[in-house]
């Protein structure tokens, strides 16, 4: 006797039902055809999007199984994810190879061993292959983002991970890829580097790292030392601590040949530490101040803006959604606020096994003593907003730094162009529905910052990682102008590294700032097209990249925030000088503010970064 059992499935049953047997049935077909590579290729590439990791894990370790009698199975499969992951296009394409390394510890064994055990020596042996300092990272990026993701799952431990580290950077011929694999490693792997390597292993570490001094390197052992908390031995040159006895002013020489001079001592001048507020709960990476009403809005990465009274009280908070800012801008004139949208990941930290929506534009209006949202522009083809910038005046119109996704040249696949695009609200019969009316592709790497120039509302400035500083004129349909001189390479750069910030305030006072450590002056009169324009002036702080120049609080002046300090800079002379914050009474340490606000007219300063609060400094 048979027995039938009735099962009533839902749509959702249905479609995943539908789903396993449409996938099962495509598996079946490329194993009988033997075009097994091709499929691995395809499944290994839709790891792209790290919600598909699940689903792509599930077919391929069916795929595994079912043919393990083959010996050609699994080196079909290794040459595929070889060929996916370490691909050119992908590196082009800023696209990292983390979500594909999470697929290893998935697959069932053999296969996991077998991998683990090809891919560790396949890919030390690309990053112990012989380079110049100054060799470019595109070649060997992607197989560092691999060695630091081997050892966050383990499959490398991270005490053998660091001695290998260690030996590569002791070699100047390995030292490119050294700084390289530790930068990946710190990142992804701090927590492991602070709980399971030995002690005296780290302290190898740091003090080879220590006998690394080459400009090239500047900004990643910024980036690690900071992340881990080391402190670099005081070089000649470099600001001492607030707190050492020190010589009340030390001679800094700027590239540009003009000296400085910085003023380490306490002053009675200057800016000093008033207070701090606090309200977020995460760091905040974007400000601006409303001068109609004194108020200033903060962002912070959990998505959450604060309205601040003049007080430091908290006025109104207001929720996105989705997304956090990263940046954004006021134009007091017509009382609207401008704010770039990330993607913010689940509070759960399950964001990975979802698609996250694209960036964002959102606008805001003044409603009350607060804003009300008034419309939001989805960049579906942007990967990233990264700057934004109102245009001032009457104007009502803003200019942006984007990532944008366009058709490769030969249609070869997906492709990313950086764009700068000026945008005109009364262009479009909705701010969803806004398209820009300018853009601008001449940039090689992502536009980091967008300045106006106040002198003439038509002209606005980006700079970049690609080290350049562009000037712009709506009016035309190219780049107008670059800042910078022609480098060793051949190429007009201003600096030496990527360009954090951009400000302006009249013809001759233009400022820009690097991760090379320098904040240099420009005079826009002498701007060229062609042959480049040198910086009239030159200041280096500290050892240590520059986030962020505002300049303001007294004629000639800017805050400048460096991964290490809080100065106030004056370039009243062809010498700038700069003098260090004054402290807060707790000794808490000042830097890595990530954006910094003057509130016009009050002698206040804002400045805001990774420690939640947004602290106060009066000036003096």
């Amino acid at each position: 006797m048979k027995l039938f059992i009735e099962v009533e499935l839902g749509p959702d049953e249905i479609s995943l039902a539908t789903e396993l047997f449409r996938t099962m049935r495509v598996l079946t077909e490329h194993v009988k055809t033997r075009d097994v590579g091709k499929l691995f290729q395809a499944l290994i590439s839709r790891l792209e999007d790290a919600s598909q990791l699940d689903r792509v894990a599930t077919e391929i370790a069916t795929l595994l199984t079912e043919n393990l009698s083959s010996e050609t199975i699994l080196d079909e499969f290794q040459a595929a994810f070889v060929a996916v992951v370490f691909s050119h296009d992908l590196v082009l394409r800023q696209q990292s190879v983390v979500p594909f390394m999470f697929l290893l510890p998935r697959l069932p064994e053999p296969a996991k061993s077998r991998m683990r055990d090809f891919l560790i020596p396949k890919v030390l042996k690309h990053l112990t292959l012989k380079r110049p300092v100054e060799a470019s990272r595109m070649d060997f990026f992607a197989h560092a983002e691999a060695f630091a993701a081997l050892v966050s799952l383990e499959f490398v431990s991270i005490s053998g991970a660091v001695t290998t580290i260690i030996t590569l950077l002791r070699k100047p011929d390995t030292r490119c890829a050294a700084i390289t694999m530790l930068g990946k490693t710190v990142e992804l792997c701090v927590q492991q580097l602070n709980d399971k390597c030995d002690a005296n292993t780290m302290a190898e570490l740091n003090a080879v790292l220590h006998n690394v001094t080459e400009d090239a390197f500047q900004y990643d052992i910024n980036y690690i030392e900071d992340s881990m908390n080391w402190s670099r031995p005081m070089l000649a040159g470099v600001v001492p601590k607030p707190e050492q006895p020190t010589p009340a002013t030390m001679s800094l020489q700027g590239d540009s040949g003009k000296g400085s001079v910085l003023d380490a001592s306490p002053a009675s001048s200057g800016l000093h530490a008033a207070d701090s507020y606090r309200g977020h709960q995460n760091p905040i990476f974007a400000m601006s101040y409303d001068d109609k009403r004194n108020q200033l809005i903060s962002g912070a990465k959990d998505g959450t803006l604060i309205v601040w009274t003049a007080d430091g009280k908290v006025s109104e908070t207001v929720d996105m959604a989705s997304h956090y800012a990263c940046s954004m801008d006021i134009n007091s004139s017509h009382q609207m606020l401008l704010v770039c949208g990330v993607a913010k990941e689940d509070s759960s930290g399950q964001g990975g096994n979802r698609l996250l929506p694209p960036p964002c534009i959102q606008r805001y209006g003044a409603a009350g003593h607060g804003w009300k949202e008034q419309g939001m522009l989805s960049k579906d083809s942007s990967k990233l907003v990264a700057c934004i910038k109102a245009m001032g005046g009457m104007e009502h119109a803003f200019v942006t730094g984007e990532t944008v996704h366009t058709s490769a040249p030969e249609g070869s696949g997906p492709w990313l162009d950086e764009r700068v695009c000026y945008y005109d609200i009364n262009a479009a019969s909705s701010f969803a529905n806004l398209q820009p009316v300018r853009q601008y592709a001449e940039h090689e790497d992502l536009i980091t910052c967008v300045s106006l120039f106040p002198p003439n509302h038509n002209i606005f400035m980006s700079g970049s990682r690609d080290f350049t500083v562009r000037v712009w004129d709506r009016r035309r349909e190219r780049c107008v102008g670059m800042f910078g001189t022609v480098a060793k390479n051949g190429r007009l750069q201003a600096h030496d590294a990527m360009i954090t910030c951009l400000d302006a305030i009249d013809t001759n006072f233009i400022l820009s700032a690097g991760m090379d450590t320098r904040v240099l002056r420009w005079d826009f009169r002498t701007l060229a097209n062609q042959g480049g324009s040198a910086p009239v002036a030159s200041l280096q702080l500290d050892d240590s990249a520059v986030l962020k120049v505002a300049l303001g609080g007294r004629p000639n002046c800017a805050a400048v925030s460096t991964l290490r300090g809080l100065y106030l800079a004056d370039f009243s002379n062809p010498r700038p000088t700069a003098r260090l914050a004054e402290p807060f009474k707790d000794n808490r340490r000042i830097g890595r503010y990530h954006d910094l606000k003057w509130a016009n007219g009050r002698n206040l300063l804002y400045a805001a970064g990774d420690d939640m609060r947004i602290d106060v400094y009066t000036l003096r």
